[in-house]
This record gives structure tokens, C-alpha cells and sequence, in this order.
């Protein structure tokens, strides 16, 4: 439909202004080739930093052709179409669930709330990929959007902040749902919000606390926590230990075939937990009800520490490999 090209075309444009922003970002550190030559430093015009949809070359000799900034406009723009396709069309609704029935439209509520999340993860693994940080600016900006539009609107929440499927009578009266979520429905926007900062950055510092007493470094640095932090405001807290349970598996995989390919050791965290976000949010109906039917976890206390107990064992067993493969003699991780 018209409304799927418009959403890739906005993709392919942010994706670009995306790549500009996170090298103007990065101004003093590894741009990419965006603010300068990686040879004699000099600058590019405004239009290639910015909007040039062809490769980047400085006149110098020796000088580096840039293309990520394109592979990026293109990257974007698939993902976005890939996941307003995933949460609109008819046959997939995939945040489709019996507790959560949005008032309004989903075209112009939910997408463009999960957009722009999707917009700001996609920056910050590019500034992450590039230097290994994660600026403020993304962080900050972000978690404002995301608190403010969830108390203006009160409906645009995956799940709500408290859900019981224990009840005796579910079958009859569906599951049980504090009424004041009902009769103030912007405080409890906030509320599922900020619930989702907290559990993000509190669960992630102490990810990072573990990392760092395991490998004798911090292997996630602050800029995981806050990242983990945005990503909370946006989805609320049952998504986002979904998202920190996801994360190690998607890590151990590629950090395994990273190592195999080029036999780096180390791996940067941010893209992983953006993958795994991104992973959630697109498969959320089946993860909450459809297959894997989490809804009975979080209506159960023990259940969900049980699931973090999980996401950390997880991580743990990482971390473990992570500390092997360092501990492996140089000769034998560049065969």
C-alpha cells in the first residue's frame, strides 16, 4: 500500500540524517569519514555529510571511499518497512494482544512512537559500531519523547503495567487489571514508563556490576545502561526483561561467529540489546500470548525472577566464553 513506500521512504531519509547525526556526534572521535578525510582530515560539504546519497571520496591521495552512510539509509528503511508491515498488516498484528486495545489508530499512535525508538536505537548503534559510545544526546532526548507521548496519549503501551492472569474466574471476566489504570489512564502512561527506565537501567547496571567482576573489565559500559534505560520508557518493564533475556543468547551467537571470522575477543553490547529490542517489539503478540504465553510469568512474582534468574545464567555462561576466548594464546586467534 501507499502508506508502506511513504513509511520506507521516511526510513531511507532518517536513516541518512541518522549517519550525519552520529557523525557530528562523534565530531572528536572515529566519525567515519563524514566530518573528515580519514587521510588528510579535511572536511566534507555540508550536502555529503548530510544528504549525499553517493559515496563520499576526498580529492586526496590515499583517501577512503565512505559508503556506510548509504548502507545506513537503506538498512533503515528496511527495517522500518519491515516492521510496519509486522504491526499493521491484518494478517500478523504483531502487539496484537486481548489486554490492550488501543482507542486510536495504531497507524498514527503506536508506529510512529515505535518508529522513532527504532529511529534512536539505530543512531546509537551506529555511534557505537564507529566509537564505542553511546551519546547522551540520543539517551536523554529519547527517554523525554517517550515519557512525555505516553502521559499525553495514555495509549500507547504494549502491555499494560500490571496484568493478572491468576484470577479464579480468567475464562469469564478475561484477566484482572487495577481499575485506576481505567479511570487515569495518562498517570499510568508515566507509570509504565518510568517503569520500563528503572527496570532497564537497574537490571543493566547490574549486568554491567557482573561483567566487569567476570572478565576483570567492564564489558558493557555506562552507555548500556542508559541505552537499556531508553528502551525501558518506550516498551515498559515486562518487554524490557524480555529484551535483557534475549540480548546474551543474541550475543553469545554473533560474538561466537565474530570471533570465528576475524578472531576478535571483544564484543560491543549495544547492538546486541538493540537487535534484541527490536526482536521484541516485532514478535511481541507471540512472545506474550500466541506461543510462549509469558503472560502467565508476569502475573507470577516467583515467575519473574525466575526469568531474570535466567537472563543473568545466560549471561553468565557469556561472559565465561568471552574470558576463554581472551585467555586463548594470540597465535591461535588468527588462524
Amino acid at each position: 500500500m501507499l502508506y508502506f513506500a511513504i513509511i520506507a521512504t521516511i526510513g531511507c531519509l532518517l536513516g541518512r540524517l541518522g549517519a550525519g547525526w552520529a557523525a557530528t556526534m562523534l565530531a572528536d572521535m572515529n566519525n567515519g569519514g563524514l566530518i573528515s578525510c580519514l587521510n588528510c582530515k579535511s572536511p566534507p560539504t555540508a550536502w555529503q555529510r548530510w544528504l549525499s546519497l553517493k559515496p563520499v571520496r576526498c580529492s586526496c591521495r590515499n583517501a577512503a571511499t565512505i559508503y556506510w552512510h548509504l548502507l545506513s539509509s537503506v538498512g533503515l528503511g528496511a527495517t522500518f518497512l519491515m516492521f510496519a508491515w509486522l504491526l499493521l498488516d491484518p494478517a500478523t498484528h504483531c502487539q496484537n494482544i486481548h489486554e490492550v486495545q488501543p482507542s486510536s489508530s495504531l497507524l498514527f499512535s503506536r508506529l510512529p512512537f515505535h518508529l522513532t525508538l527504532i529511529f534512536l536505537l539505530w543512531v546509537a548503534t551506529l555511534t557505537d559500531l564507529l566509537d564505542y559510545v553511546i551519546p547522551d544526546e540520543i539517551i536523554c532526548s529519547g527517554i523525554l519523547i517517550a515519557i512525555v507521548a505516553a502521559f499525553v496519549t495514555g495509549d500507547l503501551q504494549m502491555i499494560h503495567i500490571w496484568v493478572n492472569w491468576d484470577e479464579a474466574l480468567v475464562s469469564l471476566d478475561g484477566p484482572y487489571l487495577p481499575e485506576w489504570m481505567k479511570n487515569q489512564q495518562h498517570l499510568h502512561g508515566i507509570a509504565w514508563s518510568t517503569a520500563g527506565l528503572t527496570a532497564g537501567a537497574l537490571i543493566t547496571w547490574l549486568v554491567r556490576w557482573m561483567s566487569h567482576a567476570i572478565l576483570r573489565y567492564p564489558a558493557l559500559g555506562l552507555g548500556d545502561v542508559t541505552l537499556m534505560a531508553l528502551v525501558g520508557s518506550f516498551i515498559g518493564w515486562q518487554p524490557t526483561l524480555c529484551v535483557l533475556a534475549v540480548a546474551p543468547l543474541v550475543g553469545l551467537v554473533i560474538g561466537m561467529l565474530a570471533w570465528f571470522a576475524t578472531g576478535r575477543t571483544f564484543v560491543a553490547f549495544g547492538p546486541y540489546l538493540t537487535f534484541s529490542a527490536l526482536l521484541v517489539i516485532c514478535s511481541w503478540r507471540w512472545l506474550w500470548a500466541d506461543y510462549f504465553t509469558l503472560r502467565d510469568i508476569f502475573s507470577h512474582w516467583p515467575s519473574i525472577l525466575g526469568l531474570i534468574g535466567i537472563a543473568f545464567l545466560t549471561l553468565f555462561v557469556l561472559l565465561v566464553v568471552l574470558r576463554i576466548f581472551r585467555s586463548l594464546p594470540t597465535a591461535s586467534l588468527k588462524r
